[in-house]
């Protein structure tokens, strides 16, 4: 048997909280409904009723979720934790999920990598995971099937970012320098690429003027 100890209007919802402070909302008409009333116990039957009218309304909500975009195990997790449904009630519609391959942590890894390879560096790609809840082994898994390659990755961004500075000037040279730091790439590993890109720059400008010298 559980007891009601409070029970908080929300808009057109209580915020229900039970003994053992287990809380969740509820409609008004489902109050209603289920008779539901402060103070009052409810039985074993009621209890089911409303985890059922919880986990319906999860799953629902999870996969509205999911429509929008794909997410980690951890991002479902706590998108349905911000609603204040019951733990029992989210890990059980997360096991639904990865149960019809709706959410695959190492397929999300793959897709994000993939995505984000020609725009961060390995560190700032693997930091990003992390925090989106991907676990350790996941993340090198990913890393190995896949073909990035770091020297790649900060040579599509320096192409994309090194027309806004004037790379004579060491000022502007410098804030190229913190730029690509700042995007997770190592001091040597940026300043390998911008000399090369320096070099090549310079060399394509000798071979156009050698080019206009022959016509």
């Amino acid at each position: 048997m559980h007891r009601i100890i409070k029970m908080e209007p929300v808009g057109n919802r209580f915020k229900i909280t039970l003994d053992g402070e287990l809380q969740f909302y509820l409609y008004k008409g489902e109050v209603r409904r289920l008779k539901l009333i402060k103070d009052n116990e409810i039985s074993h039957r009621e209890y089911n009723d409303i985890m059922d009218i919880l986990y319906k309304r999860a799953r629902e909500r999870a996969l509205y979720i999911l429509d929008d975009s794909y997410k980690t195990r951890k991002q479902i997790i706590d998108k349905l934790k911000s609603g204040l449904y019951p733990d029992n009630i989210i890990y059980k519609v997360v096991e639904y999920l990865e149960e019809y391959n709706l959410i695959n942590d190492k397929r999300y890894a793959m897709l994000y990598l993939d995505y984000k390879k020609s725009v961060y560096s390995k560190r700032k790609i693997i930091q990003d995971l992390y925090t989106k809840g991907i676990s350790k082994e996941l993340i090198d898994e990913a890393f190995m099937e896949s073909d990035f390659s770091e020297d790649d990755s900060i040579s599509s961004v320096l192409k994309k970012r090194a027309k806004r500075y004037d790379l004579s000037d060491s000022k502007d040279l410098q804030k190229l320098y913190r730029y690509l730091v700042g995007k997770g790439y190592s001091f040597s590993t940026v300043k390998k690429a911008v000399d090369n890109y320096i070099l090549e720059q310079k060399n394509s400008l000798k071979l156009t003027i050698n080019l206009g010298k022959m016509t």
